[in-house]
């Protein structure tokens, strides 16, 4: 099964260098998942139309004072590596062909038995293939605000920025995604507004959920991007990144590849 996922052509990025990013806000918020927002931070559902409205108001306003004012800064890093798959791992070169990372990952026990590694060409195959990592983050600050607020007693507004920094973020990563399909030559020539509802090739795959949960992954992402130089983002004890809004990935160009659970 594994060797029917290998990619059949393999695009070439425009480099491998290391790219740090200060994303400008308007664009993460017309790529934010609006829908998930107000299901996920403001439990909105069908019918509440009146509350609906009123929230839109003061995220409107909030959106405004946000940008004005950078109260959330969005900063990431992003570089594309060659790669190879070697059984259920997957090897990170460097520019002379030296191993630079080596990321394990888990394999279905049944089904398909899928795991990662399978979307990447296999090291014996004599092709040299890529995928890119990134780590981003909208959270510098935002905790610090955010307790102002509360002792203000600004409750809402003191939640809905921290809500806001963890979908920013998501945004952020969807934005640098697109950006790495653009250097490699695959990007969609008309991308989707918001990006998340568009269909493209390759996929973004974070660790600790289903598909990679083991968060030891982690360690060598961070090893390669270094994203707490410039980016302010670390990596605590227990392999969580710090600011809480950020966001971290590994992706794919393959269009074979597919999300799955472990």
């Amino acid at each position: 099964m594994s060797d029917l996922l290998r990619p059949d052509d393999i695009p070439v990025p425009a480099d491998l260098e290391r790219h740090y990013v200060e994303q400008p806000l308007p664009e993460l918020f017309d790529n934010m998942d609006e829908g998930l927002f107000n299901l996920r931070f403001l439990k909105l559902k069908k019918g509440q139309e009146e509350k609906a409205r009123e929230t839109a108001v003061l995220l409107a306003a909030l959106k405004e004072e946000i940008i004005s004012k950078g109260l959330i800064k969005a900063r990431g890093v992003y570089r594309t590596f060659p790669v190879n798959a070697d059984g259920d791992n997957l090897l990170f070169y460097g520019p002379g062909g030296e191993t630079l990372a080596n990321f394990a990952f888990p394999r279905q026990a049944a089904g398909d038995r899928l795991c990662l590694a399978d979307f990447a060409a296999a090291a014996g195959a004599g092709r040299r293939d890529y995928a890119a990592l990134l780590a981003v983050t909208c959270g510098e600050g935002v905790m610090a605000f955010s307790r102002r607020e509360r002792a203000a007693g600004n409750y809402v507004r003191s939640y809905l920025v921290e809500a806001l920094a963890l979908m920013l973020a998501e945004a952020f990563a969807e934005v640098l995604h697109y950006r790495i399909r653009k250097e490699w030559g695959i990007a969609e020539p008309v991308p989707a507004r918001p990006l998340h509802k568009g269909k493209y090739r390759g996929k973004r795959y974070s660790f600790g959920y289903p598909v990679c949960p083991d968060l030891a992954n982690q360690k060598p992402l961070f090893d390669l991007l270094r994203p707490d130089a410039d980016a302010g983002i670390k990596l605590t004890e227990g392999l969580m990144m710090d600011p809480e809004a950020s966001v971290s990935a590994i992706v794919f160009h393959n269009p074979k590849a597919v999300y799955f659970g472990i």
